[in-house]
């Protein structure tokens, strides 16, 4: 490679005749930090502006493969992002580089948030230009706080070329972010590689592909050799072989088949809050459900299907419904609002059994600030005012998990046990988890998109969501009101979908599945954590290492 000879620069520490330090000191620098390549006093201008423009580059791929969310293109930018990321931060002041890659990455990646941030909170241009300044500068303190970590750590995770991915788990670990997103999202349509979230979640996926990137820098660009290098190489081929088999298992899963009908209406954000047209949307949705709906079939609508509060101990259709109902062993799954006995008002999802019977529904547990709630407005109620159209729903507490009665084609009663999730939930790794250990046996999503307009907003929503069918083993179905609507199998694949931004309905046969992954049944984020602790503890004792040398004679 061209470059080598000029990035030879960033490996080789400041030694100079003037140091006041020991020969012993700076061999013990030397050693700490030669794999982490600090850039020399002597690189000058144009060496930082190497290090600038590989960061954004580094940024912009990232950025890119968000705007081509789920196809091999994502994933070969998700690659391409990484490897610049991680050459980026062997610089020795790398920290604003990183921080300036991930202000491109977000600002670009994640255009929509301004307009969304408008639209939910219906906030003035001026204020939602401020608060998606705000989104794009706390998301950047994940490439800043990897830049930290990456250097913070002793020369014990260069012998496995472990600092990178190390880093990079600790910084998605600890940092805040609205849109919760994984570099190991990018890789979806990789779909061997990321059966491993199936093991570890997407951050198996970022681990695995941060320490393969630091081994090839490290070969490629800085001709280092060693053998403890094909630790990563032989890891990733076992990711693909267990991803093979996963694709064998799953493809075809074992079971009696069920079949869902998802119904997207195409409710428009103006249509949503005016009671009239949002009453037409119903009709409509109900039109084409029945048009669809077959004896024995699951019918899901999208969150706030059903204009209006119900009782949350309503117990049965009504006559007229309040609650939709088919007949003929039709059940539903419907988006709507409740309330308790006293007053407390909810975002919930209500089962319709076939024989109109309604449980206690599904109260939505993650609320979305300033659009579903204004935060702290018991204790300072002027914060109100901010967005006079903010709902007022409290939190559910508990995961809900649905035990339909149904019957098969041939007759025979059977239990479908169905676990909903409501609008961003999909996207908390932890909430899924729980509903599968409660003995969901489908996944459910129903959301409203329409705020995020027509933009690539709903994609990724997608994107990401489909990781919760990998990680459990699970169907997902997810039912939008605007797109993008469809069922994902537990491969991460997109198996039946219902284009944004148009009316209809998809039909698939999904199998109820009872398979007790390592990541929901028992691994989850705790080695991650783990990690942290350990790399903590190997810092810190390092660190003291170092001074009890140093303070020798």
């Amino acid at each position: 490679m061209h470059l080598a000879p000029g990035l030879l620069a960033l490996v080789l520490p400041e030694m100079t005749d003037s140091s006041v330090r020991s020969r012993d000191h700076r061999a013990s620098r030397l050693k700490r930090s030669a794999s982490v390549g600090p850039q020399s006093e002597g690189a000058g201008t144009a060496s930082a502006l190497r290090v600038y423009l590989t960061a954004v580059l580094g940024g912009a791929a990232s950025a890119c493969a968000w705007l081509v969310p789920g196809t091999g293109f994502s994933a070969v930018l998700g690659w391409i992002a990484v490897l610049l990321l991680v050459y980026t931060v062997r610089a020795r002041r790398a920290y604003l580089p990183a921080f300036a890659a991930g202000l491109v990455g977000h600002l670009i990646g994640f255009y929509w948030v301004a307009g969304t941030v408008s639209a939910f909170g219906g906030f003035g241009s001026l204020t939602s230009a401020l608060i998606f300044s705000l989104f794009v500068a706390l998301g950047a303190l994940l490439f800043l706080v990897y830049a930290l970590v990456h250097h913070q750590l002793p020369a014990a995770f260069d012998a496995l070329a472990l600092r990178s991915a190390t880093a990079i788990v600790i910084a998605e670990l600890l940092t805040i972010r609205l849109f919760p997103w994984h570099f190991g999202h990018t890789q979806i349509a990789f779909t061997p590689f990321v059966q491993i979230a199936g093991i570890g979640g997407a951050m198996a996926v970022s681990f695995l592909m941060f320490w393969l990137a630091e081994v090839s820098v490290r070969i490629v660009v800085f001709r280092e050799r060693r053998r403890t290098f094909l630790v990563p190489v032989i890891l990733f081929a076992w990711a693909i072989g267990y991803g093979v088999a996963m694709m064998r298992t799953f493809s075809a899963p074992q079971g009696l088949p069920q079949e869902v009908i998802v119904v997207q209406g195409n409710a428009s954000l103006a249509e949503k809050r005016d009671l009239d047209s949002a009453r037409k949307n119903l009709d409509r949705i109900y039109a084409l459900s029945c048009q669809a709906a077959h004896p024995g079939s699951l019918v899901v609508w999208p969150e706030g299907s059903v204009p209006a509060y119900i009782p949350a101990a309503i117990g049965k259709v009504g006559h007229p419904p309040v609650l939709p109902w088919i007949g003929d062993g039709t059940a539903l799954l419907v988006g709507s609002y409740s309330f308790l006995p006293d007053q407390r008002r909810y975002n919930a999802a209500f089962a319709v059994y076939p024989d109109g019977t309604v449980p206690r529904p599904y109260f939505k547990q993650i609320l979305i600030p300033f659009g579903e709630s204004i935060p702290f407005s018991s204790y300072l109620p002027w914060l109100k005012g901010l967005n006079a159209k903010a709902g007022v729903f409290s939190a559910g507490t508990e995961t809900r998990v649905f035990s339909y009665p149904m019957r098969r084609p041939d007759g025979t009663a059977t239990t479908l046990k169905v676990a909903p999730l409501i609008c961003y939930e999909d996207t908390v790794p932890a909430l899924a988890r729980n509903a599968s250990r409660k003995g969901a046996e489908l996944l459910i999503n129903i959301t409203s998109d329409s705020w995020f307009g027509r933009t690539l907003a709903p994609r990724q929503h997608h994107l990401i969501a489909a990781f919760r069918a990998i990680e459990n083993r699970r169907f997902l179905i997810r039912a939008t009101n605007t797109g993008l609507s469809g069922v994902v199998d537990p491969l991460g694949r997109t198996i039946a979908s219902i284009p944004p931004f148009a009316e209809g309905t998809a039909t698939a046969q999904v199998t109820p599945l009872t398979y007790r992954s390592a990541y929901a049944y028992g691994i989850g984020d705790g080695p991650w954590w783990a990690l942290m602790v350990v790399a903590f503890g190997v810092t810190v004792h390092a660190n003291g290492m170092w001074r009890v040398r140093l303070s020798r004679p």
